[in-house]
């Protein structure tokens, strides 16, 4: 089988790329040569997205459709593979997934960058029967369209589904005929008192059993007992207060495993934990039956259950890494087994129905991805292919989990990525705090790192205040400290390389994205000499502009933006203070600004701002900032062209400053 395996995945993948000391920019930044690999429920047939041209790592323009994503289906018993193309015109494949075990469903995206919602279609495994089943599109300022909610395991022609159709912003549940499309009303957003939905819960037989809202500060939770019955009010949450929501049902729908802290229905807290944990809840009783696991450090939001024996297996959450928790004795013995075979790499698997095989998934810090055929009757281990297999693991750079304490004593942790082959000592450093900044860095394989360190510089980035996953506290201590503690956090990072001897305290550049972005404007805008040059990637420049041009999809969260940034009217004075664009004057460091047009997160008019007030202040183009905007790109630039060239400017910019 490993031997076929091989030979098959060598007819579609055949690399031209050559081996260089220095390696060229695109080979990090070429689109993947296997994507979301999957076996069908019954594992007789895998599928997988692979470009048209094979695995060839080469930059593709806007207009040429040869590394176009198009699905591959293989029949693990005959080992013949078909090509199936699912696009249309600049139409792309975004992901699929496995309907029945005779026909995929798969999002196709269209290359605008923008808020257009995706389009649903479905294909049998030969490649008949294609079809739309969902359009999607933009109305209002809403993208609509179709979100899978359940397989219906039962019904081999029919899905469930969350759906816009009737009113852009309300999300109604359907029963989706997979072939013809027909659309069959199971539930309605209820949209009670100006209420807005934010989810459907769904038990693992199908069943609408409740979904969740949101108005101003408060999360609601409603929930009923059968199909038949009202919505009731199980919870009212207020913003950062202690709270809980589903992980998954269990397999009896009477009891449901949730994450946070366990809160009776008077608001009472029974356990107010800082970090979230597992808890088994009683829906009918409302009652908590016990705490399942807690991890004092770090937020726990995932439990797995077996499809064959329907209980629980395991329990995953991000710490350093990616940690598990098993449940089950045989499924522990298994990973042990797995992980031993892969000492190097996280591990994870995707069983089939009856857990006979499963895909086995390994990644690491310099490892982009590969994938592997596990049986479990007789325990082998197949091939089946490299993720980007361009890029030679052995010569990437290792990234290490660090800690360190901000100014103020708060436990601050965060990743760095040394030079393969540095002794990790004196570099000069890139500093890459995350977007979000709701959102955390992880462990793991990053082609920006891998591309900064193959030019000789550390790279680091810290899940500064504000990040997610470290608790409540952690999360919550951010509330109104953009360009405060937050950027307190950026700036003792920097400070904590330089003390470690791991960075040079005179080559020190910042790099960012979107929240990122913002660090980037308020370091060199704050702490003017720290850094030797910046580039701020979609970035927020203007506090005043983050509400005026507030994205139309994301006002049902306004009332939380104004408590963990400020009020821009009971706060005004404070959101000036930490507002770039107030203090362009002071920017002496080099700057390259980065955009998309089509950016409606955080709109183009904060680049042209921030453009407009340096010339102002005397600054050219060219000398003292670079500009790069693209018309075809969004929130982060998509295109494997517009990627490379982005990168290859970078790469230059930071050479004149680091090197």
């Amino acid at each position: 089988m490993k031997n076929k395996l091989l030979m098959l995945f060598a007819t579609f993948f055949v690399i031209n790329i050559s081996a260089k000391d220095v390696p060229p920019v695109e080979l990090f930044f070429c689109d993947a040569a296997m994507s979301g690999g999957n076996l069908s429920p019954d594992g007789k047939y895998f599928a997988a997205l692979v470009p048209a041209n094979g695995a060839v790592c080469s930059i593709e323009s806007t207009d040429d459709t040869s590394g176009t994503r198009v699905l591959l289906v293989i029949d693990l018993e005959t080992q013949t593979p078909k090509l199936l193309s699912g696009t249309k015109g600049s139409d792309r494949i975004g992901s699929f997934f496995w309907m029945t075990n005779s026909r995929i469903g798969f999002s196709r995206i269209t290359n605008n960058g923008g808020l257009d919602g995706n389009s649903l279609w479905a294909v049998n495994i030969d490649g008949t029967k294609m079809k739309e089943l969902v359009p999607g599109g933009l109305e209002d300022g809403y993208p609509t369209g179709a979100r899978v909610l359940n397989l219906l395991k039962d019904d081999d022609r029919h899905v469930l589904v969350s759906y816009n159709k009737r009113r852009p912003i309300l999300d109604d549940v359907y029963k989706l005929n997979i072939y013809s499309g027909k659309l069959t009303l199971v539930a309605k957003d209820p949209a009670i008192d100006g209420q807005r939905y934010t989810n459907w819960m769904v038990d693992k037989q199908g069943t609408v059993r409740g979904y969740s809202s949101l108005k101003g500060l408060y999360t609601y939770i409603y929930h009923r007992n059968d199909a038949e019955s009202d919505f009731k009010l199980l919870r009212k949450f207020k913003f950062q207060e202690p709270s809980f929501g589903l992980s998954t049902y269990s397999y009896d729908p009477r009891y449901l495993y949730v994450s946070g802290q366990a809160v009776n229905k008077d608001g009472s807290v029974i356990d107010e934990s800082d970090t979230a944990a597992i808890w088994l809840y009683d829906a009918y009783e409302d009652k908590f039956k016990e705490k399942v696991y807690q991890d004092d450090r770090y937020d726990v939001g995932y439990i797995g259950l077996s499809e064959k024996t329907e209980k629980p297996q395991l329990i995953a959450y991000a710490g350093e890494k990616i940690e598990y928790i098993y449940l089950d004795s045989e499924m522990e013995s298994i990973m042990t087994s797995l992980d031993a075979t892969f000492p190097n790499d996280e591990v994870s698997v995707d069983w089939t129905e009856n857990e006979d095989k499963a895909l086995v998934y390994t990644s690491s810090d310099v490892n982009p991805g590969e994938m592997y055929l596990y049986d479990r009757n007789n325990g082998s281990i197949s091939f089946i292919a490299k993720s980007m297999p361009w890029i030679d693991k052995n010569k990437m750079s290792p990234m290490i989990p660090i800690e360190f304490k901000a100014r103020d004593g708060l436990l601050i942790s965060g990743y760095l990525t040394v030079p393969a082959n540095s002794d990790g000592k004196n570099l000069p450093l890139i500093v890459n705090p995350h977007g979000g900044p709701n959102a955390r860095d992880y462990w793991g394989y990053n082609p920006e790192h891998q591309l900064f360190a193959s030019r000789g510089y550390a790279v680091l980035s810290m899940n500064f205040r504000g990040s997610t996953g470290y608790g409540r506290k952690h999360l919550n201590s951010a509330n109104k400290q953009w360009g405060k503690k937050m950027q307190d956090d950026v700036t003792d990072s920097v400070n904590w390389a330089v003390e470690q001897g791991i960075a040079n305290k005179d080559k020190v550049c910042i790099y960012g994205a979107s929240y990122g972005g913002y660090a980037v404007m308020a370091g060199i805008t704050m702490t003017p000499d720290l850094y030797k040059c910046a580039v701020n990637y979609v970035g927020v420049t203007s506090m005043e502009l983050l509400y005026s041009k507030f994205p139309k999809v994301w006002e049902p969260l306004m009332e939380q933006q104004k408590v963990q940034t400020g009020d821009p009217e009971k706060d005004e004075e404070l959101l000036k203070s930490v507002s770039p664009i107030e203090m362009v004057d002071r920017i002496k460091t080099p700057l390259y600004i980065v955009h998309g047009v089509r950016d409606w997160r955080v709109p183009i008019a904060h680049a042209e701002l921030l453009k407009k007030e340096l010339v102002k202040n005397g600054k050219k183009e060219g000398e003292d900032f670079w500009w790069m905007v693209k018309a075809d790109e969004g929130h982060g630039f998509r295109l494997e062209e517009n990627k490379a060239e982005l990168y290859n400017e970078l790469d230059k910019f930071f050479a004149s400053y680091l090197n």
